[in-house]
């Protein structure tokens, strides 16, 4: 062949290589409006997020929006009135200063406990690790009511050291709830810390030293810093979850009397008549207050570089352990973990709270409530399994098309809902349950027969819509990792989004999917703001159950509650955590058949390089 038929050969390929690419890039693009685009995502967003949290705060300004005639006209009364109300601004203060004072607890100690387990290794790092994910899945208001069991007069404290009936006095406070508060949301930090030593740069330190610092100067101008932004993060994670958290409140403020604006809202909401107005006030004040924190955090961030990780970056040995920070380590998670979770599984086999540690009054009647079939203890675990079960099914599978269209598809409407998603996050769950109260049970809808507040519907889309942005933003991780060409690929022989989805990218996220499952599945089934505001009548969740044993200070059958639902969560993480470690047999078959048809062609390469040595 000619040198000018061989180029006009390659020119015609290439041609229809450049015409076959914009052929598929024609197609991806028609392909991202079709079926499951962009549209029905937003949509969904609209309907679990916007409009609930529109709802809410509309209210605000148009106080007769929701009445049975309902009225247009707006006012700023409501916002006066509450603004001007002593008990109003009490709550909004004590909520503020115990946010940040449990945040600056939490820094203490998470950057304690990051610190122990960076200049640890193997079951000292492993034990440290697992205490602190113990504790950060682990529902705010079981450890708050573990806590009370343990200090209240009476409680496992007096019984056990023989204290005086007042002595506790000073925990229910406002320095005891900042106490708990801080034990509890240390992990946030210790989650960011652990990070950031990982990545402190051995050559700053070397720097400073060869210019002569001592050690108090190189961790006030080097190390401090490198940190700051792992502690800004950890500390505005630790603000807003205080401020905003409900569990904590719910569980406290009956026995502290210390009012804080999350339990002011659910008191709102739950006294005859609603008083929607100040709901809705204090709502917006939660979402004002958490977006500031949040923004100050970014704003401080943007003011310097705080690059750790370059080219040239040598992480720093950690040169053994410190054993001092491992066992205060040990100390704080003591306090944290053993001291409330002890204490419940500790009551749960009492058969009275008035009994005591006394040897006639230990018993697994409560444990054994669970066989029978009519009781409630049973009925109220079915049915936060049945909503566990669902909503994270339909979370997997909406926020798997969601990530999918967003990860592939570059359009507006999927910026906006990226901001969406990452806005939710930050909104309370107190606030976006109230928003549902708001939402479904509104006077034009019933007209349209959509009253869904007190129906297990309802219920089921607040779990989803405080879920769902998790899980995309746990997908768009995994997802942003795979080539775009698979999809283009795909889509030039003719496979459609719905195939590629399960065909090609579920396989290879497999991991992550799971485990956006399990998240959801322990989420929902111990969420208390939604399912206290939201559950039918008659057909409470565990949750529900749980607090209503507590309120009634029947601590022995609330306690065993609680731990069996805390067993079934373990369970539940056990069963999935062994799914995900079996090996994939589609992929083991995949591999060897690869090595088969491959072998002849490896035996040919090896003949040929021996003779040609």
């Amino acid at each position: 062949m000619s040198l000018k038929a061989r180029k006009l050969k390659m020119s015609s390929r290439s041609g229809s290589m450049t015409a076959l690419y914009n052929k598929s890039k024609r197609l991806l693009n028609r392909w991202s409006v079709q079926g499951l685009g962009s549209l029905p995502g937003l949509l969904l967003m609209a309907v679990l997020i916007l409009y609930p949290l529109a709802s809410l705060l509309l209210q605000a300004v148009f106080p007769h929006l929701f009445d049975m005639e309902m009225s247009w006209e707006p006012s700023l009364t409501s916002i006066a009135a509450v603004l001007t109300d002593r008990t109003n601004l009490i709550a909004v203060m004590n909520s503020a200063i115990t946010g940040v004072c449990a945040a600056v607890v939490a820094t203490l100690l998470g950057t304690l406990t990051a610190y122990a387990a960076w200049k640890s290794d193997g079951k000292v790092k492993a034990c440290l690790q697992l205490s602190v994910w113990l504790l950060f899945f682990s529902p705010s208001y079981l450890i708050a009511q573990g806590w009370i069991i343990f200090m209240q007069n009476g409680g496992i404290a007096v019984q056990l050291f023989g204290l005086q009936a007042g002595w506790s006095d000073w925990f229910f406070s406002r320095f005891g709830l900042i106490l708990v508060m801080g034990f509890r949301y240390f992990p946030f930090v210790h989650l960011s810390m652990s990070q950031a030593f990982a990545q402190l740069g051995e050559e700053y330190i070397r720097a400073g030293r060869m210019l002569g610092a001592n050690k108090r100067v190189l961790f006030t101008w080097i190390v401090f810093p490198l940190l700051t932004p792992a502690w800004m993060a950890g500390a505005s994670i630790a603000f807003a979850e205080g401020f905003g958290d409900f569990g904590m409140a719910a569980a406290i403020t009956p026995h502290s009397h210390v009012p804080t604006i999350t339990y002011r809202i659910y008191t709102a909401l739950n006294q005859a008549p609603v008083n929607y107005p100040d709901a809705s006030v204090l709502s917006a004040i939660v979402l004002i207050v958490t977006a500031l924190a949040l923004w100050l955090q970014f704003r401080w961030m943007k003011r310097s570089s705080y690059t750790l990780v370059s080219t040239h970056t040598k992480p720093m040995e950690s040169k053994g352990p410190a054993w001092g920070a491992v066992w205060t380590s040990y100390a704080i998670l003591l306090f944290a973990v053993l001291l409330p979770f002890g204490s419940t599984l500790t009551v749960s086999l009492w058969k009275t709270w008035s009994g005591g540690i006394a040897g006639s009054n230990w018993t697994l009647a409560h444990y054994a409530a669970l066989l029978d079939t009519d009781g409630e203890v049973l009925a109220a675990i079915m049915r936060s399994l049945a909503y566990a079960l669902v909503v994270a099914a339909a979370t997997l599978v909406l926020g798997l098309m969601i990530s999918f269209q967003m990860t592939f598809f570059q359009n507006k409407i999927n910026k906006a809902m990226d901001t969406i998603i990452l806005s939710t996050m930050a909104i309370p769950g107190v606030v976006l349950a109230a928003g549902f109260v708001f939402a479904w049970n509104a006077t034009w809808l019933i007209p349209l027969h959509l009253v869904l507040y007190g129906t297990p519907v309802c219920l089921a889309l607040a779990y989803m819509a405080s879920a769902l942005p998790y899980s995309v933003r746990l997908q768009l991780g995994a997802m942003s990792q795979l080539s775009g060409n698979l999809l283009t690929a795909a889509q030039v022989l003719g496979a459609r989004k719905t195939r590629v989805l399960r065909v090609i990218v579920l396989p290879l996220i497999r991991m992550t999917v799971m485990s956006s499952f399990v998240l959801t599945f322990i989420h929902t089934f111990f969420e208390l703001p939604a399912s206290a505001m939201l559950y039918p009548a008659g057909q409470p969740p565990l949750p529900v159950a749980i607090a209503a044993r507590f309120n009634s200070f029947d601590w022995p059958a609330g306690s065993a509650m609680a731990v069996e639902g805390m067993a079934v969560l373990i369970l539940i993480y056990l069963l999935t955590h062994r799914w995900l470690r079996k090996p994939d047999g589609r992929k083991e078959a995949a591999d060897n058949r690869i090595k088969r048809e491959t072998a002849p062609l490896q035996t040919a390469e090896r003949t040929r390089q021996t003779l040609h040595l």
